[in-house]
Order: C-alpha cells, then sequence, then structure tokens
C-alpha cells in the first residue's frame, strides 16, 4: 500500500512538473509588446458594428473583445461568404452546412444581434489545390469576381450603418490568404471613398493583428506566412494601434473557438493548445486582443 502511495505521488509530481514546464513554454509564445488600452469602443454611442470577413472563423480569435462589445450594449451583426463547387466542394464547402449551424452558435456564445453568411462563387477558379496561398494584390481582378463582392459589402455598411466594423488585416490577411485580403481591402476601399458623405456612419475600422513577437512564434514556420510576406511586400501584419485585456471573457473565448467543430486543425495552429487548458488558465497567458485601428474621421 506504501509502495503503491510513493508510485502516486511520484506521478503527481512528474505530472505537475510536466504541465508547469508546458506553461512556462507557452508563456514564451505570448506577445512580449504592450500597448495603449482601447479608450473608444466603451465610449461611442452609436453601439453598432459589423462583422465583414471572407470566412466565418476569420474573426474567432476576438471573440473576447466582440463578447465583451455585446454585454456592454453593442448590436454586433457578422457577414461572411461561402462558395460551392469544384474543388471547394470537395476539400471544403461539403461542410458548408454544418459551418453555418457553428457560425450561428458563436453568435449565440458571444450575443450577436445575428449574422448574414452569404452564398457567392466570387473565385474565378474554383479547381484550385491550394486557395489559402498568397497571390499578388495585382492578380486580385484576374482571380476574383470583385464587383459582386464590393456590392454586397457596400449594401451591408448602408443597411446597417455601424460605427465600427471589424475585419482582418489589408496587408496580409493575417497568415497570407488572399480571400482574407481582398475583403479586407473592400471593405476600408468603400469606407473610405464613402467617409466624407453626408451622414456616413463608419468612424472605425478595426482589424485584429499580432504584435511582432507573437507572429514570429506563432507563425514564423509557416510556409504560407512566409510566402505571403514575399508577395505582398509586407514584414508580417501591421503594428497594433491598441489592445483589449480580454481576460474576463475568456471562458466565452474559448466556447466560441471550441464550437468551430470542422476548423479546429486550422484554430489550433494560430492558439497552440488552447483546447488543453480551462479557458482561465490559458488566456491568462493569452490574455490581450491587439488591433490595428483606422480612424476615418483622422485619415
Amino acid at each position: 500500500m506504501k509502495r503503491f502511495a510513493r508510485i502516486a505521488l511520484w506521478s503527481l509530481a512528474v505530472l505537475a512538473l510536466g504541465l508547469g514546464c508546458h506553461l512556462y513554454y507557452l508563456s514564451t509564445l505570448a506577445a512580449v509588446e504592450t500597448y495603449p488600452e482601447d479608450d473608444h469602443l466603451l465610449r461611442e454611442p452609436n453601439r453598432s458594428a459589423l462583422v465583414i470577413v471572407a470566412h466565418d472563423d476569420d474573426m474567432v480569435g476576438t471573440s473576447g473583445t466582440l463578447s465583451m462589445l455585446c454585454d456592454n450594449g453593442w448590436r454586433v451583426r457578422e457577414m461572411c461568404f461561402y462558395q460551392q463547387g469544384g474543388l471547394y466542394f470537395k476539400k471544403d464547402s461539403a461542410k458548408n452546412p454544418v459551418r453555418k449551424l457553428c457560425l450561428q452558435h458563436v453568435a449565440d456564445i458571444q450575443g450577436f444581434a445575428g449574422v448574414d453568411p452569404v452564398d457567392l462563387n466570387y473565385r474565378k477558379d474554383m479547381m484550385l489545390e491550394e486557395p489559402y496561398m498568397p497571390i499578388p494584390v495585382a492578380s486580385f481582378a484576374d482571380e476574383f469576381l470583385v464587383g459582386p463582392l464590393e456590392e454586397r459589402i457596400g449594401r451591408y455598411i448602408e443597411e446597417h450603418r455601424p460605427s465600427v466594423i471589424f475585419t482582418l488585416d489589408d496587408s496580409i490577411g493575417g497568415y497570407g490568404n488572399p480571400e482574407h485580403v481582398l475583403v479586407s481591402k473592400l471593405v476600408l476601399a468603400y469606407c473610405r471613398s464613402h467617409k466624407n458623405d453626408p451622414d456616413f456612419p463608419v468612424k472605425r475600422i478595426y482589424q485584429p493583428v499580432f504584435p511582432a513577437s507573437l507572429a514570429g512564434n506563432i507563425m514564423g514556420d509557416l510556409e504560407v506566412y512566409q510566402r505571403a510576406k514575399e508577395v505582398y511586400g509586407c514584414t508580417g501584419m501591421p503594428a497594433p494601434d491598441v489592445q483589449v485585456n480580454i481576460v474576463p471573457f475568456a471562458s466565452r473565448k474559448k466556447a466560441a473557438m471550441t464550437a468551430y467543430t470542422t476548423e479546429q486543425n486550422s484554430l489550433r495552429k494560430f492558439w497552440p493548445y488552447y483546447h488543453w487548458y480551462p479557458a482561465a488558465i490559458y488566456f491568462r497567458i493569452f490574455d490581450r486582443d491587439f488591433f490595428r485601428v483606422i480612424d476615418l474621421e483622422s485619415r
């Protein structure tokens, strides 16, 4: 009996040591930079925000911030796009019905006012083996049906009249996916071209980005990310302007990320081992959302 107790104690000690070492390893991946705390979102009187992204899960990494907004009286909606056909069907779009259910589940978790999935084959070549690989911006008009996307985005903004739009960065689209870059560029172009219109509502665009240390730690070895920096002629994502502490919303952030059942392989590349730990532990290490903020009133 004593021998069994000793073995059990040693096993627990080894487990605790291993756990401690792994948590320390995760802490070495976290961002070392600090930025000003965002002071705009909770002061803005027009508490209407839109999430406009290429794919349903593109903004899930900001679930903490979006949940915070919903808890503070913001009306948040999301529009994303679904393609169908060719290799998209074989490799991706066969999952679309499940992904749409997941999108609604995530919206319920965060407290969104609604979601607006759009079925639109905006990629001209539906037989691409690797549609996520970067392509030059100069080729976008040849590769994509830009007009229909432009029209949908403009109509959505005018219909819901948000003061803030969340979309991915327009430089590299997070890790390099050209569909991310395209949608973000169209959002930015529409807002800039209309910002001087009477009563145009959008004041700021928030683009989630990783600080340089976090991007290097998480994505430094990804082929698509290295290729994207070459193709888009940048050193990575734009630098953040602000940060948002999401510790109070950690459980909802993890629940939202977990709810994308078909996309876990992708999500775990960018939030490694998040599924191993309680939210209160993991998101005390990765405790902030970071944003580049484009102020349309001053630019």
